[in-house]
């Protein structure tokens, strides 16, 4: 009769290449700056939920795996806005970095309206790819750095004036080689 696998123990003197995050802190010349003019207010804008997440999104069939990996980082983000007119702008600035550190992306990402809150406010969602990663089949691979962080920044515009909560948000990504 064959003996189960035994899981693997690492050696305690092994050394391992991070799985999740930067290498290195990022430069804060390359962290999503807030913007000039706006209003830091979280009574007014702030974000009720969020996630960042890589995703294999090439199409698995039945049978045998197929040796194929496209990569998709994707940005979630529910941001809580205070009900005080009804025309509201909001969006977020957007930054992704690869494991050394480097600003590979950015874009500005418009949030789309949810749903009432039912507390005076409005739910606005954001739920996207953001990066592009590296895309692998038989025979072919088209490398793209394999990115660790995502970080932005809320803002909404209301009554011609822009407010934000504030905060830097993070969201940190395992490498590619260990995410599903």
């Amino acid at each position: 009769m064959p003996t189960p696998p035994r899981p693997f123990t690492p050696p305690a003197d092994a050394t391992y290449t991070a799985l999740q995050g930067p290498a290195v802190p990022i430069d804060p010349a390359a962290a999503v700056r807030l913007r000039t003019g706006a209003t830091v207010d979280p009574a007014v804008l702030r974000v009720k939920e969020d996630a960042a997440v890589k995703h294999n999104t090439f199409s698995s069939r039945h049978g045998p795996p197929s040796g194929g990996a496209h990569w998709q980082t994707h940005l979630h983000v529910e941001a809580w806005v205070r009900n005080t007119t009804y025309a509201k702008h909001l969006w977020a600035d957007v930054h992704v970095f690869d494991y050394g550190g480097a600003l590979v992306a950015s874009e500005t990402c418009a949030l789309e309206y949810e749903r009432p809150a039912g507390d005076g406010g409005d739910v606005f969602r954001l739920d996207r790819a953001v990066y592009e990663g590296t895309t692998v089949t038989p025979g072919s691979a088209d490398l793209r750095p394999d990115v660790r962080l995502v970080q932005y920044r809320v803002y909404g515009e209301l009554d011609g004036r822009v407010f934000t909560d504030g905060r830097l948000h993070e969201g940190v990504l395992n490498a590619d080689v260990v995410s599903r």
